[in-house]
């Protein structure tokens, strides 16, 4: 028997911090964590997204960000909330057909992470990964209403149980199913607005540039 689809959507507010980091980090690859939450259907609905890195991620900051992240999500009073993937841009201009090597190895870790936790989860739930399109991002601050689907894709685990099988259709919060697509439009709206603003009005700060900060710079900004 074939395993029902999963339908995936995500809220605007991930989306602009997703194109926001990558564009404040446009030399270099960027990731972050996802956080939604799983739904019987099964669904999946991102709720925000978490800026963590502009480099390479090493194991023991990334597992400090998650043991973070996870416990905030506990004390929060919300048990359906939790990570449910991670979001990438490769380094390169153009290089927009699939997710890098950390990034698959990392989502890999966090479909662990969730079979093995005590949260009980609904049927055929599992993470995804999140692809910002550089090509489709320059295009979106370049070109007056770019659609924000252009500048990013979503991935699933295929067959092999590598996150490499895009996700055929995701939808936006704000939007019903089967529905046009004037939310997506929205929110590459935003998202333009926000990464062309000063970033003294609009700034975005990973785990990364929290730990290279000074004892002042940890505790004036919010990551």
């Amino acid at each position: 028997m074939t395993e029902p689809q999963q339908k995936v959507s995500t809220s605007q507010l991930a989306l602009v911090k997703m194109f926001l980091h990558a564009s404040h980090n446009s030399t270099s690859q960027v990731h972050g964590i996802l956080v939604g939450r799983f739904s019987v259907g099964p669904k999946l609905t991102i709720e925000d997204a978490v800026p963590l890195f502009h480099s390479a991620p090493t194991k023991p900051i990334l597992d400090s960000a998650l043991r973070i992240i996870e416990s905030h999500l506990c004390g929060s009073g919300d048990k359906e909330l939790c990570v449910v993937g991670w979001y990438t841009a490769n380094e390169r201009l153009g290089d927009d057909e699939r997710p890098g090597q950390a990034a698959l190895r990392i989502i890999g870790g966090i479909a662990s992470r969730l079979e093995c936790s005590e949260k009980a989860l609904p049927a055929h739930s599992e993470p995804v990964l999140a692809l910002v399109r550089n090509s489709g991002l320059a295009e979106l601050l370049c070109v007056e209403s770019c659609d924000a689907q252009r500048a990013i894709g979503f991935f699933q685990r295929d067959n092999r149980k590598h996150w490499i099988d895009p996700v055929s259709e995701v939808f936006t919060s704000v939007a019903e199913e089967g529905s046009k697509d004037g939310s997506w439009k929205n929110a590459g709206e935003m998202a333009a607005v926000a990464c062309k603003s000063d970033s003294k009005a609009v700034s975005i700060v990973d785990f990364e540039d929290h730990l290279d900060g000074s004892l002042d710079t940890i505790r004036s900004t919010d990551w």
